[in-house]
């Protein structure tokens, strides 16, 4: 994912030594984040409190468009994945000299959720993210990767915990094929059955042959114009596209029951062609009891060999 205001520059807030509460006025500048949209900026705020620690401010809408509240009740956990997202790409540039036109990919994405603690309100939910990065990397002085790890604080108590490998690399020509010519979508499941009210916002397809249809298998549904998950040109698929039918895939395979993801853990292991047909699959583990959250493998295949992978847990709501 490619920041696109490459060449703004950008006043830091200061490095206070008294570790002053953070602010949740307004967003972070969107190059810092890697979005194009000021209203996907999830994080406000920042500070460094040492030589690899920090403390970044987030603000969750109680309406997102996209990331809607689950049963009306809890914020979407995925708004975790991508405040952790939003905060590795800012503090790679902002402190580990990361170019601003590099592009932002995730190797590795894992996270777990209080339920208690993602409860809505009657105000937007302000986090902070106390964070460390370790396993920095460099070639010829420039970052290559970086490894977030950060507590969620809600109010002061624990509201989850989480950790992202960010790959950075040289930026490439901006996508050939935007505007272009791209695979047509496959039909979208019905919207109900992932947890979705517009049929727009499905990224699950039915397969193209009816053998395929058999079990929980779908084809991947790559919309280069869909607003939020692809907010910029890119020449891969994003990995919140990816987490998104993660997500969905779960839904899908735990219906009727809708379900609240309290953790994931993903890893990237290669890029996805925005071309090529993407196969998702899910397999939902067995559990010892019938109390016991959902325990579901989703994995993504392209031109035979496996490219993402996921053990998403799940709490049943209703």
């Amino acid at each position: 994912m490619s920041p696109t205001d490459s060449t703004l520059t950008l006043a830091l807030p200061p490095d206070t030594g008294d570790e002053a509460d953070l602010r949740f006025l307004r967003s972070a500048p969107r190059h810092l984040v890697g979005r194009s949209a000021v209203t996907e900026v999830l994080i406000t705020d920042w500070r460094r409190l040492g030589p690899d620690a920090f403390r970044l401010g987030a603000q969750w809408p109680r309406g997102h468009h996209f990331y809607a509240p689950i049963a009306g009740a809890w914020y979407d956990p995925l708004l975790a994945a991508e405040s952790l997202r939003q905060a590795s790409v800012l503090v790679g540039q902002t402190y580990y000299g990361a170019p601003a036109d590099h592009r932002f990919t995730i190797t590795e994405l894992e996270f777990e959720i209080v339920p208690g603690s993602i409860l809505l309100g009657s105000r937007p939910a302000e986090l902070h993210l106390e964070a460390a990065a370790t396993d920095v990397r460099r070639a010829r002085n420039t970052l290559t990767t970086l490894t977030l790890e950060a507590d969620l604080l809600r109010d002061g108590d624990f509201a989850g915990a989480g950790r992202l490998t960010l790959h950075a690399s040289a930026p490439v020509r901006p996508a050939a094929r935007e505007g272009g010519a791209y695979p047509p979508l496959p039909d979208p499941v019905p919207p109900e059955i992932v947890g979705r009210r517009d049929e727009r916002d499905v990224v699950l397809g039915f397969p193209r042959t009816a053998a395929a249809r058999r079990g929980l298998t779908w084809d991947l549904r790559i919309d280069p114009g869909h607003p939020v998950l692809f907010d910029h040109p890119t020449d891969e698929v994003p990995g919140m596209v990816l987490l998104e039918a993660a997500r969905q895939a779960v839904q899908a395979a735990c219906a009727p029951y809708r379900v609240l993801p309290v953790e994931l853990r993903s890893a990237f292991h290669a890029p996805l062609d925005l071309t090529s047909p993407c196969r998702i699959t899910a397999i939902r583990l067995p559990a010892q009891d019938a109390t016991e959250d959902a325990a579901v493998r989703v994995t993504a295949w392209q031109s035979g060999r496996i490219a993402f992978d996921s053990l998403v847990v799940a709490s049943l709501c209703d």
